[in-house]
């Protein structure tokens, strides 16, 4: 059977939009020859953020609106609780934490593939035969180590197939690698936290990605 993991803390669906990052890397790509790549990732970055605080706005937008008129002896996370004693309101947490995480990661991988595109002149995808070899050849190996093969990221990498293509079951891969989730009963736990851990962890990433895409576009022409 399914094992649904939820956070009970209402603070686990506060946004992590970070606009000061957002602004930055606009700032970066204005007017370049990446400036549509980068559009198109971010506005799936801000789409998933946004999707992720519906829990919160609707708690927090509940007891605004009754304590206005009436002021509650309870507190937002009275109020939290009470959701989360309906079993539909647990299921739509769990698929908003695994929905969020997969277009986190997904509009990230996609970054990689379209940069790497948009240097080659061609289209790739992350299915061709040797699309490590070339990313290695056209960014170098070591920087290819930092934004595609670190342990976090090949990590969350087979989270997200595990979540497509498994189930949400772990994968013999997942099991052999040195960074692992909570897995209970062959089951992925991920959660709230570990979108938000998956954002925090790629925004660095995503930005000096960026930077030396742009490098290596103007040294093309």
């Amino acid at each position: 059977m399914k094992v649904i993991f939820t956070e009970y803390n209402l603070s686990s669906f506060e946004d992590f939009h970070d606009k000061e990052w957002f602004r930055k890397t606009y700032n970066l790509v204005k007017g370049t020859e990446i400036e549509s790549v980068a559009e198109e990732f971010t506005v799936h970055w801000y789409g998933s953020a946004r999707a992720f605080i519906l829990p919160w706005l609707l708690v927090n937008g509940v007891y605004d609106d009754i304590n206005s008129i009436v002021p509650l002896p309870t507190s937002r996370q009275d109020l939290w609780s009470d959701y989360l004693k309906r079993s539909e309101f647990h299921a739509a947490l769990w698929k908003l934490a695994e929905n969020t995480y997969c277009s986190i990661y997904y509009a990230y991988e996609n970054l990689v593939v379209n940069l790497l595109s948009k240097i080659l002149g061609k289209n790739v995808r992350v299915t061709d035969r040797g699309f490590n070899s070339v990313l290695g050849k056209v960014y170098g190996d070591k920087f290819v180590g930092k934004i595609w093969n670190n342990n976090f990221v090949s990590m969350s990498r087979e989270i997200r197939n595990c979540i497509v293509h498994n189930g949400g079951k772990a994968s013999e891969k997942l099991l052999r690698m040195n960074l692992q989730p909570h897995i209970k009963d062959g089951g992925i736990m991920y959660s709230a936290s570990d979108a938000r851990q998956l954002y925090v962890e790629l925004k660095p990433l995503a930005y000096e990605l960026l930077q030396e895409s742009l490098m290596k576009v103007r040294a093309r022409k």
